[in-house]
């Protein structure tokens, strides 16, 4: 019996080793594909489980360091400061020793990098990121400044704060604009900053921004006019910009904005030559005014991917939200008016329409066959229900993404009625 169990155990440690090795002779290539899709953190740990894997996590080329992962659970939520502070040390650790002192063969070159904006250890930071570009290491970095602070609890004053902040490491780490090819922001107001200034002669590199709960000063448009910005993404959320009037952007490429403050059309454009994609989505307060989608569209002639998510089209659709908070910020929601009036002109460019919040309406078919009429070349309908959130599910109640057609008789019926027998584009139904 001790000879049988001597034997099986020799058996398993032999077929374990065997597993070992099979892992062990995989190339490079195949280990750092799969190490490229860990976190930092995660692929750091690999280094301890053979000398095999020792050096792999400094050979990655795309590296990505998230603050949120250091912090210690559970967590409240928002994190208080000193789980930030403890979060940050951490990433600070981190993020020097894969920077600090490179190992033969790094070649870390991309570096997507999530951090608070806690001036004691960006003056850690600032130095790792200059020195890594001056070696030539680093050579694209995407870099998010996380806030965990509520919006609606920062003052005009601290977003100002923040963004002197930034603005004040920036200059006193230059060097990290000169890779910085993404900047994400959350909570910045860049009142007493040129924008301009720091997209077209301090971003050089920049080619994606992205901002959340940001503006340019209580009631303030935003003008944008860098006709030397390699701008071509730009990703706006929940920001209180009274317009933004893009004048020159010649790299613009992609334009998407997801829920806006300002009562009036909030977009107006200049020269914006390449901007293809398209993307607006809005749930109407009371206080804002309706306008028409052609006078935002007036200026933008390059456009042939457009995406329109209108929440419900100004009717309750998510139960979930059916309390006295939302409809105080969205009273007796009306179907909005839907107007086209394009001057009898013409999109040739126009070729894919994206639209979310599709319910059958009467007044949706109407818009999309009047896009049909001036975009000829107009290929591609995708047809989007609302979604449906697990609140609402919980709810078990009645909600306007049931109109959507989701068999095949009332697809074939949606067609129909697009179509007209006049028009022939491809049309599909998304979940």
């Amino acid at each position: 019996m001790g000879a049988n169990n001597d034997n099986n155990t020799s058996k398993n440690q032999s077929q374990k080793l065997e597993g070992e090795d099979r892992l062990s002779t995989l190339t490079d290539d195949i280990l750092l594909s799969i190490l490229g899709r860990l976190t930092a953190r995660m692929a750091a740990r690999t280094s301890v489980l053979s000398t095999r894997w020792m050096h792999l996590p400094w050979l990655l080329p795309e590296l990505s360091i998230n603050v949120k992962e250091f912090l210690s659970g559970p967590c409240s939520d928002p994190a208080e400061e000193n789980d930030m502070n403890q979060a940050m040390a951490s990433l600070t650790k981190a993020t020097r020793s894969f920077l600090a002192k490179p190992r033969k063969g790094s070649s870390i070159s991309r570096l997507h990098l999530k951090l608070y904006l806690i001036n004691t250890f960006l003056s850690d930071i600032g130095p790792l990121l200059g020195d890594s570009v001056n070696s030539d290491l680093l050579k694209d970095l995407d870099l998010t400044i996380h806030d965990e602070t509520d919006p609606l609890d920062r003052s005009e004053e601290d977003m100002i704060q923040r963004a002197q902040e930034m603005d004040g490491f920036f200059s006193a780490y230059p060097a990290v604009l000169r890779c910085l090819t993404r900047l994400c922001l959350y909570n910045v107001c860049f009142g007493k900053l040129d924008i301009n200034h720091i997209l077209s002669d301090c971003c050089k590199q920049l080619k994606h921004l992205c901002l959340f709960h940001s503006d340019s000063g209580e009631c303030t448009p935003c003008k944008i006019d860098a006709p030397n910005s390699k701008l071509s993404v730009i990703e706006i959320n929940t920001c209180r910009f009274e317009r933004l009037e893009l004048a020159c952007l010649p790299k613009l490429e992609r334009l998407e904005w997801n829920t806006w403050l300002s009562v009036y059309a909030p977009l107006s454009f200049g020269f914006v030559p390449s901007l293809g994609e398209l993307k607006l989505s809005n749930g109407r307060s009371a206080s804002q005014r309706g306008f028409k989608l052609s006078e935002v569209l007036d200026g933008a002639t390059s456009i042939h991917t457009l995406t329109l998510d209108f929440q419900g089209e100004n009717v309750w659709d998510h139960a979930c939200e059916d309390s006295a908070n939302v409809r105080s910020t969205f009273p007796g929601r009306r179907n909005p008016r839907w107007e086209m009036d394009f001057h009898n002109s013409k999109n040739l460019l126009l070729k894919e329409l994206q639209f979310i919040g599709f319910a059958s309406f009467e007044h949706q078919f109407t818009f999309i066959r009047a896009l049909l009429e001036r975009a000829p070349n107009l290929q591609t309908i995708v047809l989007k229900p609302n979604e449906q959130c697990d609140q609402c599910d919980a709810l078990d109640t009645l909600t306007l993404s049931l109109l959507f057609p989701k068999e095949k008789y009332g697809q074939e019926k949606v067609v129909s009625r697009i179509t007209d027998g006049i028009f022939s584009p491809q049309i599909f139904f998304g979940e």
